[in-house]
């Protein structure tokens, strides 16, 4: 190709980049001329109710009382110990442990998973009320020692009898062993004392074809339980008089039908009274109370250790045959509200009065024990 024809092609070349960038610039130009004479688009109308609304204060913040001002909080990690107030009554603000003055109302206190009972009672007094609702319970103590406040019950449940069927309550028994130490102490606000409660639990297994028992996990409801059913307990106690190791003493006599040979003892006091009396009778004698039925006046029972030292002598046996000191025998105690007295029978599981003169002896140890 000739230079003539390249410088030609050259030419052509320039011309054309220089068309495009006239147009470009004469593009842009334009759209900044039609960016600066356009006009700004009417406002927006807004329906007039919706301008102003109507102000709600349903959900407004109550403004706090000008005296009001906010806790102070704490100085140490560990958290202040809270109440739970004992119903009916309402705990006032005892200030345990920070010098505050005593509550007059028996109340439980916690701090974490920690709780005990505070009562505005001297410790021996708590110490044998506390004793006697265990006794009131059916326990058996294997520890009652006033001085150090501590009381310790034996195990109670793994019965050997088997279960009914659908007796699911029956049957959790037979395969859990159950025991409660409790201990009262001073409280650390003058005039009043501390009770706290633990649990140990056994369940049976069967490990090579034998039963065995084994520590059960740690739970908290059983001693939690146990504690709210003791503060229920003495604050139903609160208004009576200080209580005494022992009731008042009242007339009580033993009778035995000569046709039937059921012997009833009778009681010189109203149900009320009665009731409490042969259930504390019938835990410091060693029987065992595995249930109670209060509006039917029933306890239910196992001999326990109640003729355990004279079965040891052979005076149960020689008198009431040779399961006359059986520990696992059972029988029902029938406490009979007949207006200002009370009648005490001993019957059979099913009912039946017993005809024998066990029912004479078990009413013996009663009244042995509840004056």
């Amino acid at each position: 190709m000739t230079k003539v024809s390249l410088r030609r092609i050259a030419i052509l070349g320039l011309t054309i980049v220089c068309a495009a960038l006239f147009s470009a610039c004469s593009n842009s130009k334009k759209e900044d001329l039609a960016y600066k004479n356009a006009k700004a688009p009417p406002p927006l109308e807004v329906p007039p109710d919706l301008i102003s609304p109507t102000e709600d204060k349903s959900n407004a913040i109550p403004e706090l009382p000008a005296h009001t001002t906010a806790p102070a909080e704490p100085t140490t990690s560990t958290p202040p110990a809270t109440t739970e107030a004992s119903p009916p009554q309402q705990a006032q603000d005892n200030g345990a442990g920070q010098g505050g003055a005593a509550t007059s109302a028996i109340h439980i206190e916690k701090q974490g998973a920690q709780r005990w009972l505070v009562v505005p009672q001297p410790k021996d007094q708590v110490w044998q009320r506390t004793k006697d609702f265990l006794q009131e319970k059916g326990f058996s103590l294997a520890k009652a020692d006033q001085d150090s406040g501590m009381l310790e019950t034996d195990w109670r449940g793994g019965d050997k009898q088997a279960a009914p069927a659908g007796d699911l309550n029956a049957a959790m028994k037979s395969v859990l062993k159950d025991k409660y130490k409790l201990r009262v102490e001073d409280g650390r606000v003058a005039g009043t004392s501390e009770v706290t409660v633990s649990h140990e639990g056994l369940e049976r297994i069967t490990k090579d074809g034998k039963p065995q028992w084994q520590p059960r996990m740690d739970d908290p409801m059983p001693a939690a339980a146990m504690l709210d059913q003791l503060r229920a307990y003495l604050s139903s106690e609160a208004s009576a008089p200080p209580p005494q190791e022992t009731m008042p003493a009242v007339k009580a006599d033993i009778t035995t039908d000569p046709n039937t040979s059921v012997s009833t003892l009778t009681l010189n006091e109203a149900f009320d009274r009665a009731w409490r009396r042969i259930g504390l009778a019938l835990g410091r004698n060693g029987f065992v109370i595995e249930d109670r039925d209060r509006s039917k006046g029933l306890y239910m029972i196992r001999l326990g250790s109640a003729f355990k030292e004279d079965a040891k002598a052979g005076f149960v046996a020689r008198l009431f045959g040779s399961n006359g000191g059986d520990p696992d025998k059972r029988y029902r105690v029938h406490v009979d509200d007949r207006g200002d007295e009370s009648a005490v029978v001993v019957e059979h599981p099913g009912g039946a009065p017993v005809h024998t003169s066990i029912g004479e002896r078990i009413l013996s140890r009663l009244i042995a024990k509840s004056s």
